[in-house]
């Protein structure tokens, strides 16, 4: 596919040594998994499938400007990372083999999927196109989370979280089943648990069903349970009470999945 090649040779343009870099061509090859195995499921048409496809490709192209400009993922200390690949993909010539339609659609796509919530306006297969790229992302966030540098996704270490404690607003949200708004986190723990409001923002049981078999969404929240890398007793009892209930969301969105 030709998109494919020109997103190579656009990343290649970036320092290769940079880990962060390195994690975002990692991060979106996973999430064009993601996509084609969410679309797959969906049913939908070739043509349908090919534009997830290539909203999870240019899902984040605008974060590799962002590590270069600022040296980090932190949208509120640096960019908009959505609102900037938009802006790169109506510039270049990433999608100049779909029509004036479909290229409005990916870039709308990729433009919300990091809001807190997609707009009212994106209805049809806009919506649909939306919530794939969403769960996509998320699908793998939860590997990023689990798998990379701390240093890189959040900016700080593990044992930053060591006498850091839930802000109320923050644990309020994910027990009620909410997304957690980025202006509520406070702590660098806040950032860490906003990753279970992704639950109840999954779209489709198919995209639970992945990421509970994949296991990677609780990895390290459990750690910090179990190996008391948070030293408060309460707040450990609240970690665990938020992976209690988010275990059940997932196992019940993932039962309903075909």
């Amino acid at each position: 596919m030709r998109e494919e090649e020109r997103f190579t040779e656009y990343v290649q343009n970036y320092n290769p040594e940079d880990s962060q870099i390195r994690l975002k061509i990692i991060h979106t090859w996973k999430v064009v998994s993601a996509a084609d195995q969410i679309a797959e499921n969906l049913n939908l048409s070739e043509e349908e499938k090919k534009l997830a496809h290539l909203g999870a490709l240019f899902h984040d192209i605008g974060r590799f400007e962002q590590v270069r400009r600022f040296h980090t993922f932190m949208d509120a200390k640096s960019v908009d990372h959505a609102a900037l690949g938009a802006e790169i993909l109506a510039q270049e010539d990433f999608l100049n083999e779909l029509s004036n339609q479909e290229k409005e659609m990916v870039i709308q796509a990729v433009s919300v999927h990091n809001k807190l919530s997609i707009p009212d306006m994106d209805t049809g297969f806009q919506r649909v196109l939306d919530q794939i790229l969403r769960d996509a992302d998320k699908v793998d966030i939860f590997r990023v989370s689990a798998k990379e540098d701390p240093m890189d996704t959040t900016g700080a270490p593990l044992s930053a979280l060591k006498t850091q404690t839930i802000t109320p607003a923050v644990y309020e949200a994910l027990v009620e089943g909410r997304s957690v708004d980025r202006s509520s986190r406070i702590t660098n723990l806040d950032f860490w648990m906003s990753f279970l409001g992704f639950i109840p923002d999954l779209n489709f049981p198919v995209s639970c069903r992945i990421v509970l078999e994949q296991g990677f969404w609780r990895e390290q929240l459990d750690r910090m349970v179990n190996e008391q890398l948070v030293e408060d007793e309460m707040t450990r009892e609240q970690i665990q009470t938020l992976l209690d209930l988010s275990a059940k969301c997932l196992e019940e969105k993932a039962a309903l999945a075909g």
